[in-house]
């Protein structure tokens, strides 16, 4: 009786554990599926994932640039991520986006997946040192600043820039691990220090004046701006033409307050991201998203429908589709711009009888400016130049000599600059 009853008890033991290890297994598999239920990585889930691996209730697409450098060909790089789960969204194709200029579809277009060193980037590191962040805050960002200087690639550059009552340069843009992790350990907080948010932004952007290649400003702060010169607008007033994206973390900011929707308008109005971090323990996972949302790019190619070089501003709009969900981001380049020039009638004949007694030059589409055409002997020579517009030759010099049959250069300028060449030849 005895030996059944122990056999029993161990029975519900060995069921009680089943039971309890199944409960484990539920729990972490939600946090897995869905890493915003943990506390204190609210908005830091990312990671590159298949479009049917997540939801995609709600998308973004941010058009990061243009280059019309080969034109016709035309090369585009966008960012795409889910909103709703902070996730990037990875392994998109040619059937998940269109492009469009000025109105009309192009086709084809080439997707690439950009990721790691494919995608050289340019960021200022602006850590916020106020009293406030005095401990272990400061510490915490430090760590987790230097963790996104170890996950830099090969193109990659970072700057350091830190803050109280000013900003402070602590290293220029590098790509030298070495000196970017001694600069951010040097970083000290201090209570009597103020907040100068919006200086520090300005700050940072004088930084990134000469950089064109993937600029990004991650801006880390605890609190509100009291001590700026500058104000919210001026530093909306320096960002936005140069369209560099600024990804704000909040740390430890009541929610909803004027601090946080300041840091969340800015990351709206710049193409970038807000983090709301519930204590500085968060900010190492939040900057290893950034970095890898920074790191992963599409690359969209096509070959304009109009290759006219007639200088015109083109305005191109990308939209991507997963599932259904859309988004859209437009961007323009400028056409290059190289007239064609006839002379007509080539040869002429200045003769005085009103035909053919000058010599017409006709442009295409456009005309420059301020074009000049000067006329030259063929060894270099002046002869004459027509300016204000005119655009006839009668076969004569500045004196009023009719010059003598034979060959001579034509050159035209617009403001300074040579824009085309040729030869006319005057005979009788």
């Amino acid at each position: 009786m005895r030996i059944r009853q122990q056999r029993i008890e161990k029975r519900g033991t060995w069921r009680i554990n089943v039971i309890y290890s199944l409960f484990l297994i539920l729990i972490f598999s939600i946090l897995i599926v869905n890493p915003r239920l943990i506390p204190g990585v609210e908005g830091t889930g990312f990671c590159s994932a298949a479009p049917q691996s997540i939801s995609t209730d709600s998308i973004s697409l941010i058009y990061n640039s243009v280059d019309a450098t080969n034109f016709p060909r035309i090369v585009s790089i966008v960012r795409v991520w889910n909103n709703a789960s902070g996730f990037v969204i990875g392994k998109l194709d040619e059937n998940n986006f269109e492009v469009r200029e000025d109105g009309v579809r192009e086709l084809p277009i080439i997707v690439e997946e950009l990721t790691a060193d494919d995608v050289g980037i340019n960021v200022v590191l602006v850590i916020d040192r106020s009293g406030s962040m005095l401990g272990q805050p400061v510490d915490d960002a430090k760590a987790a600043a230097t963790t996104f200087v170890g996950l830099m690639q090969s193109n990659d550059q970072s700057a350091v820039v830190s803050f109280n009552r000013r900003p402070y340069t602590d290293y220029p843009l590098s790509g030298n691990k070495d000196s970017l992790t001694a600069a951010i350990s040097r970083i000290e907080s201090n209570e009597d220090g103020g907040t100068a948010i919006f200086d520090a932004l300005i700050h940072a952007s004088d930084l990134l004046t000469n950089v064109w290649k993937n600029p990004a400003i991650i801006l880390l702060t605890d609190g509100a701006d009291h001590n700026s010169r500058y104000t919210y607008q001026d530093a909306l007033n320096v960002l936005l033409p140069m369209e560099v994206p600024v990804f704000t973390i909040g740390l430890g900011l009541d929610r909803n307050s004027p601090e946080e929707d300041i840091l969340i308008d800015l990351a709206n109005r710049t193409s970038g991201m807000y983090f709301y971090s519930p204590t500085s323990s968060d900010l190492e996972e939040i900057y290893r998203a950034i970095s890898m949302l920074l790191h992963h790019r599409y690359r969209i190619t096509y070959t304009t429908h109009n290759p006219a070089k007639d200088g015109t501003l083109r305005h191109v709009r990308i939209d991507v589709n997963v599932h259904g969900n859309t988004s859209s981001d437009t961007a323009s380049y400028r056409a290059p711009y190289e007239p064609v020039f006839e002379v007509k009638p080539n040869p002429f004949t200045p003769n005085d009888d009103g035909f053919n007694d000058k010599v017409e030059f006709r442009e295409g589409e456009t005309n420059p400016p301020n074009w000049v055409i000067t006329i030259m002997e063929r060894s270099g020579q002046l002869i004459k130049r027509l300016t204000n517009g005119e655009k006839s030759w009668d076969g004569k010099d500045d004196a009023g000599q009719l010059m003598l049959p034979g060959c001579y250069l034509y050159m035209v300028s617009d403001g300074g600059r040579v824009i085309h060449r040729g030869l006319i030849q005057l005979i009788r």
